[in-house]
C-alpha cells in the first residue's frame, strides 16, 4: 500500500472518530451534567418541603420566605427542563447537519450524467 493511500485511510478514520466524538461525547457529557444538577435540585426540594411544614401560620415573614423559595424552585425546575429540551434540539440539529453534509459529499462524488 503506497504512503498516500495509507495517509488517506488515516485521514478517513480520523474524520470518523472526530464525528463520533462530536456526535456522542459532548451530548452525553452535557446530559450527565444536567442530570447531576437535577439530582441536587431534587434533593434540595425535599428539604424545602420538609421546612414548609415547620413554618408557623402566624409569622408572615416565614410564610413569605417559604412562598419565595417554592416559587424559585419552580423556576429552577422549568429552567432545567428547558436545558434538557435545548440539549435535545441542539443534538438533533447537529445530526441533521452531519447527514446533510454526507449527502452533499456523496452527491458531488457522483459522475456527471450524460443527457
Amino acid at each position: 500500500m503506497p504512503f498516500k493511500d495509507f495517509m488517506n485511510k488515516v485521514r478517513h478514520w480520523d474524520n470518523l472518530t472526530a464525528k463520533w466524538l462530536i456526535r456522542h461525547f459532548y451530548f452525553t457529557f452535557f446530559q450527565i451534567v444536567l442530570v447531576v444538577v437535577f439530582v441536587f435540585w431534587f434533593a434540595n426540594l425535599f428539604n424545602i418541603i420538609d421546612t414548609s411544614v415547620a413554618v408557623s401560620k402566624t409569622n408572615i415573614q416565614e410564610r413569605m420566605l417559604m412562598a419565595f423559595s417554592i416559587n424559585t424552585t419552580i423556576i429552577v425546575f422549568l429552567l432545567l427542563l428547558n436545558s434538557f429540551w435545548l440539549l435535545f434540539m441542539f443534538n438533533t440539529m447537529q445530526r441533521l447537519t452531519t447527514i446533510l453534509k454526507d449527502i452533499g459529499y456523496n452527491l458531488t462524488r457522483r459522475p456527471p450524467t450524460k443527457d
